[in-house]
């Protein structure tokens, strides 16, 4: 072959080996396989079974029987979008429960309400269900005055954690109707109410609190070691007197 075109095929090689190089560096990048960020996984959201909440025994106020579920539904709800927590309701007839009852592992009494004032109900209830947490509740104060246009309503709840039993977080909010409602109807007024407490039950509703263990005190820098200074030399013999 002759030099030039020996040239001519050396120039091609390395023409060729350029872009397959190119193009693998391309498709590195395309995928993140240089250069890339660590993404940070995000924890799993933790499955808590949200309870009926109970009427007080100081309510008054008629009520129907099912008015704590609702109360219950609008805090799943608000808590749909929680990265931490993936709520669900309690329901008699979710499958497990029926399980539960089938086995005879619960009598009538232990799958119905009450439910804030029996721990250990709700704790037994939250293992069949395979929670992570649960929350009971009960309606504390409800005051509806129509000729005003004021409802208020004081919710009281308590954040356990399925596992250990432990209390994570007491709630205790009061939530009143708008200032600017015109409604006189007490079912309208007392929704108002339950809207605005369910609110602000979610807004203090933070990550489960993490026992964090205190920092270990550091090691004090050990003193240095004492040296003995050697003893000074005796002075020297007068002129003229020999030493002893």
């Amino acid at each position: 072959m002759k030099p030039a075109g020996r040239r001519l095929s050396t120039c091609l090689a390395l023409s060729l080996i350029l872009a397959v190089l190119a193009v693998a560096s391309a498709d590195a990048g395309l995928f993140g396989l240089w250069g890339s960020r660590k993404r940070v996984a995000k924890p799993p959201r933790r499955s808590l079974v949200i309870f009926p909440f109970d009427k007080g025994s100081e309510v008054k106020t008629p009520l129907a029987d099912n008015y704590g579920e609702y109360v219950a539904a609008d805090l799943r709800t608000m808590l749909s979008g929680s990265e931490t927590y993936a709520a669900f309701l309690y329901r008699e007839r979710l499958a497990p429960i029926e399980r539960a009852k089938v086995d005879n592992v619960l009598k009538t009494p232990d799958y119905t309400p009450p439910f804030a004032q029996d721990k250990a109900k709700a704790l037994k209830l939250a293992h069949i269900l395979a929670a992570d947490y649960f929350l009971v509740g009960e309606i504390d104060d409800l005051q509806v005055d129509r000729a005003n246009h004021v409802a208020e309503i004081t919710l009281k709840a308590d954040l356990y954690d399925a596992k250990t039993g432990k209390l994570v977080k007491t709630f205790l909010v009061t939530g009143k109707t708008p200032g600017s409602t015109t409604t006189g109807e007490e079912d309208e007024l007392r929704d108002l109410a339950k809207g605005a407490a369910v609110t602000k039950l979610v807004a203090e509703f933070g990550p489960p609190k993490v026992e964090e263990t205190a920092p270990a005190k550091p090691a004090e820098p050990s003193k240095p070691a004492e040296t003995t200074q050697p003893a000074a030399p005796p002075p020297p013999p007068a002129e003229g007197k020999s030493a002893e």
